[in-house]
């Protein structure tokens, strides 16, 4: 983890969680899913000098989080963390605090740069490949998401996820070759 970045999680816990295992990183805390609009002009302005990184729950509050936090169309890479590795030993609740060490250093290992203007893959190229519109669709999107680390979308929100996270149509090719 390099020390020019900060990254944007959800609570204190989560927070508390990441300087356990990176000593010297730097969070901004959204306070959970009613993020202020301070809050989001604080995660925008420092987008402009410093790379940020969204490590969210993977959750719909965390969802909600990330959309709002990409409107401001600042400069964001992405981290994802698989639901089944951030749930608590009860298996009640689910954030980034209770993901293990090397679940939560892999994920911010692999990255997603968000792309603002891309559209590299279609509706039309879903439904070609059969992620979309077909008996199996759900089954295919299910092991595409697994694959990329990606939460698992439906046909819609799948097509947003590949654009901005630049994901080409010869990596979801190779996936199901």
């Amino acid at each position: 983890m390099v020390y020019n970045q900060v990254v944007v999680v959800e609570g204190k816990h989560d927070e508390q969680k990441l300087v356990s295992i990176f000593p010297k990183l730097e969070c901004i805390v959204t306070n959970g899913s009613s993020i202020s609009k301070e809050t989001l002009n604080l995660i925008y302005e420092t987008s402009l000098k410093k790379e940020v990184i969204l490590f969210l729950d993977p959750d719909f509050p965390g969802k909600k989080i990330t959309d709002a936090i990409l409107k401001t169309n600042g400069s964001f890479k992405i981290a994802f963390i698989n639901k089944e590795k951030a749930k608590s030993k009860n298996g009640k609740k689910v954030g980034i605090e209770h993901a293990n060490r090397e679940d939560i250093v892999q994920s911010l290992e692999n990255l997603f740069t968000v792309k603002t203007v891309s559209e590299n893959v279609t509706v039309n190229d879903l439904m070609t490949r059969g992620l979309v519109n077909s008996i199996d669709s759900k089954k295919k999107r299910f092991v595409l998401c697994k694959t990329l680390n990606i939460p698992i979308s439906n046909g819609k929100a799948l097509l947003k996820y590949l654009n901005i996270l630049d994901i080409r149509l010869e990596r979801i090719d190779d996936i199901f070759e």
